[in-house]
């Protein structure tokens, strides 16, 4: 049979309340940092101190004979090969790492790894993007569009050129990386980790002992406190944890500090671009010609698209990765999105005005045509401006550049648009009827904190016509039936589509069952209310008097988001707008938040109160990256300046402002992603609502006191 969602939904839909909020309101929800085992040891990492060097001697007798440590390992060093014999004893940057100890306490184990001898070869290093430049580099990428832009410029009636961009954040994820491992047997091993991927954390950590092709790894992860892209496997300090608890025999905890976090924990490449741009006098988008480059660590790319969302016939770009020695990137909320949109979003911005055009109007004469991958985003588009511009005020409050209003104070608008995947993700669930009308549903995914856990039970409950409190969810360990990742915003798809078909097919066996009993066919049969019944309001069975029809057989059912039949339940292709509303204190350079609106393309809205949560997080984010985020390094070291929490600067609630959320729920799109999209545009709407203020471009963000300051003293000039 097809299988669809139903038409008229009793759950789905509507606002469910988390289940997991009390347990972490209360303190009792157990992550895996709360994991403290008997006989648990602590696991401490020595890291480089220098950006670029090699390792020529190592000794760990002075470790080993320490209080209290129980076992050493060697990460790199001069007798470290890998697979292919090659020596591993370069270190990359600050903070790359060479060995590790575990012992019985973390102050035991922090004294080891300082009495570890080590001697460094030290090597030139490549501190910033604008050392990185200097080198003679070749464009990674190198495309132009179907015409000439030489050939544009005539046809313009404005041109605008501009510098735009935003250095490298961290994840600064609060539960920091890292894991519990236990040794329960020779060829059983347990970890509890913080990670979005059990299933792929416990196939890393078993890929790490070749030499033993029976080890059985589960990876459990009932709660985990943020990832945002950095946290798909076990990583070095999970392999690192796993051998030091299988050479002590001893459960070992190994977690980073914070500023290991902002060392090695995950970054988001910079970008930058040096653009010029033209537009005919009816506001047509014509030509597009930028030179890019960014870092994304010692051997990543720093890639992102370019033209975005609006798709001039005449584009080039000549992008350039620059590597440094810093730690490799990582997908951070929609990699590459937040910068292709920043940049763009400000060119549109800077056009419009040089037009003398409304910016809104701008867009939506360039919204996605013919030959466009987007076009068929842009009544969404242009929907979504339209009710970001009424929410926001814009016909009240929008003004050209520069706020005359006397005072210090400027007030001002911006907004941004932008599109993201968010496919549904590769997923597997059971679920499984017992004879005594109990319900168990189980799936191998994870709840990184946007809801899943109340997702599960809540798409069960809707299929099988019964209550979420009759629903037992089962997820968070990899011993379950496998489900990807929760990256790229393919969670909630995947994962809804698997427990979904799951519970269909269930529900099938059921009716089988129960036909006989109500007198008509399987195939007339419904669930609803805690019943299973004859449609139309004919004879019916309560749910339980249905169950018991099994006997002592309970139904089981397999699920899968790629199974035959799937009828419109998930897509992809995401379009979403943001509005700013800012004050800028032109003699100190203070932006403050007023207001932002987001509306938000959702398809098939699932838990209505958990997608609204996650486009405030995604806002968040959006504000964080905007205003104060913002990875700082030592030119001459290389070393982070800012590993913490005192100088890497994160918003408190009193800097958010009023935050707007409009969800625009299509239910015939079907199941699409929502975690990244909304931390895409408000980045840009921010920066052109504070060029909209001042009346100057402030080109790179995050938009510091000293940034705005300076680019206001540059206009003087």
């Amino acid at each position: 049979m097809p299988y669809k969602w139903p038409e008229k939904r009793t759950i789905m839909g509507t606002g469910v309340p988390r289940l997991d909020g009390a347990l972490k309101t209360s303190g009792k929800a157990k992550y895996a940092f709360d994991r403290n085992l008997p006989g648990m040891l602590y696991g401490r990492i020595l890291r480089s101190p220098h950006a670029h060097c090699k390792v020529v001697e190592i000794d760990l007798a002075p470790a080993e004979a320490m209080p209290g440590v129980k076992a050493t390992h060697v990460i790199k060093g001069p007798d470290v090969k890998d697979a292919q014999g090659k020596v591993l004893n370069e270190l990359s940057y600050g903070g790359d790492e060479i060995a590790a100890v575990a012992a019985e306490t973390e102050e035991q184990a922090r004294e080891a790894v300082r009495a570890i001898k080590i001697k460094y070869e030290i090597l030139p290093n490549t501190a910033n993007e604008a050392d990185g430049m200097k080198k003679d580099l070749k464009p990674t990428l190198n495309e132009a569009g179907k015409v000439k832009v030489d050939d544009a410029w005539k046809d313009c009636a404005a041109i605008v050129e501009g510098s735009y961009g935003n250095t490298v954040i961290t994840h600064v994820c609060w539960e920091s990386h890292g894991l519990v491992a236990w040794w329960k047997n020779d060829d059983e091993l347990l970890v509890y980790a913080s990670t979005q991927a059990v299933g792929a954390t416990a196939q890393g950590v078993k890929g790490n002992y070749k030499t033993m092709p029976n080890l059985k790894v589960t990876c459990e992860t009932p709660f985990m406190g943020g990832g945002f892209g950095s946290k798909f496997g076990p990583d070095i300090q999970g392999l690192v944890c796993a051998e030091l608890a299988r050479k002590s025999k001893r459960p070992v905890k190994l977690m980073l500090e914070r500023d290991e976090e902002h060392w090695v924990g995950g970054s988001r490449p910079s970008a930058f671009a040096k653009v010029k741009a033209g537009a005919a006098q009816d506001g047509t988008l014509l030509a597009f010609d930028a030179e890019t480059w960014g870092t994304g660590g010692y051997g990543s790319d720093a890639k992102f698209p370019l033209p975005y969302v609006y798709l001039p016939a005449s584009h080039r770009r000549k992008h350039f990765d620059v590597y440094t020695n810093t730690q490799n990137k990582r997908a951070l909320r929609a990699p590459g999105h937040p910068q292709g949109c920043l940049i763009m979003e400000q060119v549109m911005d800077d056009l419009a005005d040089k037009l003398g055009m409304d910016p809104v109007e701008f867009r939506r004469k360039n919204l996605p045509a013919a030959g466009n991958p987007l076009v068929n985003l842009s009544p969404i588009y242009a929907k979504e401006l339209t009710i970001g511009a009424e929410r926001i005020g814009w016909a009240q409050k929008y003004h050209k550049r520069g706020d005359p209003t006397p005072g210090p104070i400027k007030r001002g608008l911006g907004c941004a648009v932008n599109t993201w995947g968010g496919g549904p993700g590769n997923a597997q669930a059971t679920c499984t009827i017992q004879p005594d009308g109990s319900v168990e549903v189980a799936c191998g995914t994870q709840d990184l904190g946007t809801g899943t856990t109340t997702l599960v039970p809540l798409v069960a409950a809707e299929i099988l016509g019964l209550q979420i409190k009759d629903i037992k969810g089962m997820i968070g360990s990899s011993a379950l039936p496998p489900a990807g990742g929760s990256g790229g915003s393919t969670s909630c798809g995947g994962v809804s589509l698997a427990v979904g078909v799951a519970c269909m097919k269930a529900l099938e066996k059921l009716f089988e069952k129960a036909a006989g009993e109500l007198g008509a066919p399987a195939t007339e049969l419904e669930a609803a209310g805690g019943k299973v019944q004859v449609k139309g309001g004919g004879k019916s069975l309560t749910w339980k008097q249905a169950c018991a029809l099994l006997g002592g057989a309970p139904i089981s059912e397999l699920g899968d988001k790629n199974d035959k039949g799937i009828q419109g339940m998930a897509t992809s292709g995401v379009g979403g707008a943001q509005f700013a509303d800012v004050s800028v204190d032109i003699e100190t350079g203070e932006v403050r938040m007023n207001k932002l609106v987001a509306v938000a393309d959702c398809g098939l809205v699932v838990n209505r109160l958990l997608c609204e949560s996650q486009v405030f997080g995604g806002v968040v984010g959006a504000i964080n990256a905007a205003l104060f985020e913002e990875r700082r390094m030592d030119a001459k070291s290389g070393l982070v300046l800012n590993p913490d929490l005192e100088y890497y600067k994160v918003a408190g609630h009193s800097d958010l402002g009023d935050i707007d959320v409009v969800l625009l729920d299509y239910p015939e799109r079907g199941i699409i992603g929502i975690g990244e999209p909304p931390y895409i545009p408000g980045a840009a709407a921010i920066a052109n609502a504070v060029c909209n203020a001042i009346g100057v471009r402030v080109g790179v963000i995050p938009l510091t006191p000293k940034r705005v300051l300076d680019a206001l003293a540059a206009a003087k000039k």
